[in-house]
């Protein structure tokens, strides 16, 4: 009897397991056909394939989702009435809440608070709560530069109202926690860009990830402008002796999560508390964890700050060695060259050298070359000639940035014109014994050669 309940048990596994097989099949077909009618911009076909979708296929792909919300949302914009604009409306909100039901990692919810917050579909407590929630579950997924402006704005305003019972350490706290969120987002944006350009050099991308490329830039530059916007808000609230107070009295229990971490450092520097122990001591520990150029860049930026160049320079150069892409690792090494630009020309120069040779479409590294040899003069004991013969170089090579990015053709040509007031003049080469063709070579932090031209 035993055997014939397992063996029974068996066979009802193995009818469930091709029934299952049966149904995926039916709702991969479904799914595809749905896309295809989508793409095709049959927004009225694919509509009506919608309802059954949602009802036996909601957990087979997010494409119900992605492509049903271009179906709703065309829907919307061709309503005959507002009444009839509600309902669509209505209906993209319930399509949401199912994505974010069947999908927990998906942006569902801060889709839905979104929408409900800019349709007034729901009250700002409402919108905060969704949000709330969706940053707290995943927020890894919490990247969308609307969402982390509204549910900051929100926050604030619950913070302004004074009844919601936020003390200026959750504040902080909060604040702390969205900026090292935009941070985030903003190296995870990058990331992925010079992934996709990576995949680009063997692998023919996907129009969607061309976009994503495109669309890139634009999204970081969003990013700085919420969190400038934080920064300013925020500023009125507390000084850096009060982030001081609140980070000092508790990092020793914070000490070991890197996310609160993140959130000291980031707060810390986007208010340019650079001289805070505070802060140096968590961009330390953050840096000793995780390590990438931009913990180490923001280390170099805050031991300039401290006037400490020496080691500035160390971090700065670790941000170079840890920057995966040829261009950031460039403009490192251009930041490195302005640092000694003042201090060591020799080095300055080294550097600005260095990041001419690893992106060749770099401009600016050669305007600061031309810059620095129309300021050389005692530290290399040239004669009056000499020195103005150095402008010839200058000239020379900010002519080259002009080469490596065009869009600097103005800024070029009324730099020439500058430098060309302090061109040598014929009667001043005469007295220095020099002729055209003359090859005047240059030792010291140089290491050029100028030959004299037609005067």
């Amino acid at each position: 009897m035993k055997t014939l309940r397992i063996v029974s048990a068996f066979i009802i596994g193995l009818f469930s397991i091709a029934a299952s097989a049966q149904g995926s099949a039916k709702c991969e077909a479904a799914i595809k056909t749905f896309e295809e009618t989508v793409i095709a911009r049959n927004y009225n076909d694919a509509a009506a394939l919608m309802p059954d979708l949602r009802k036996k296929c909601p957990e087979y792909s997010e494409k119900l989702y992605t492509y049903g919300q271009k179906v709703i949302e065309y829907k919307i914009e061709t309503a005959a009435t507002p009444a009839e604009s509600r309902i669509q409306l209505d209906d993209l909100v319930a399509l949401y809440t199912e994505y974010a039901k069947y999908f927990p990692k998906s942006d569902g919810t801060v889709k839905k608070a979104l929408l409900q917050k800019v349709n007034k579909l729901a009250t700002d407590d409402e919108v905060y709560k969704l949000l709330d929630a969706a940053f707290k579950s995943n927020k890894e997924g919490f990247t969308n530069y609307d969402a982390l402006e509204t549910y900051f704005d929100l926050y604030l305003a619950q913070f302004d109202a004074g009844n919601k019972g936020i003390s200026q350490d959750q504040f902080i706290g909060k604040y702390g926690e969205l900026a090292a969120q935009v941070a985030y987002t903003k190296n995870k944006i990058a990331a992925d860009k010079d992934a996709l350009l990576k995949k680009q050099e063997t692998t023919k991308l996907t129009a969607d990830e061309t976009q994503q490329i495109a669309d890139a830039a634009t999204t970081i530059d969003a990013l700085d402008a919420v969190a400038e916007n934080m920064a300013l808000q925020s500023s009125r609230y507390f000084t850096c002796e009060k982030l001081e107070v609140y980070y000092d009295k508790n990092y020793e229990k914070h000490k070991e999560d890197i996310s609160w971490l993140e959130g000291l450092t980031t707060g810390m520097y986007s208010n340019k508390c650079y001289n805070s122990p505070v802060l140096y001591k968590g961009a330390q520990a953050v840096h000793a964890a995780k390590p990438t150029a931009q913990t180490a860049y923001m280390l170099g930026n805050i031991e300039l700050k401290r006037r400490n160049q020496k080691q500035a320079i160390v971090y700065f150069e670790q941000a170079a060695a840890l920057e995966k892409t040829p261009e950031k690792k460039a403009s490192l090494y251009y930041d490195i060259a302005g640092i000694f630009r003042n201090s060591d020309k020799a080095k300055a120069k080294e550097f600005a050298v260095k990041a001419i040779g690893l992106n060749a479409k770099f401009g600016k590294p050669y305007i600061l070359l031309a810059e620095m040899y129309t300021t050389a003069g005692k530290e290399c004991g040239l004669s009056e000639f000499d020195r103005k013969a150095l402008t010839w170089l200058a000239i020379e090579t900010l002519k080259k940035a002009e080469v490596a990015e065009p869009r600097y053709k103005t800024t070029v040509a009324s730099l020439v014109k500058n430098f060309e007031k302090n061109k040598p003049a014929k009667e001043e080469a005469k007295a220095a014994g020099r002729k055209k063709g003359d090859v005047i070579t240059y030792g010291c932090w140089i290491n050029e050669t100028v030959t004299v031209p037609t005067l």
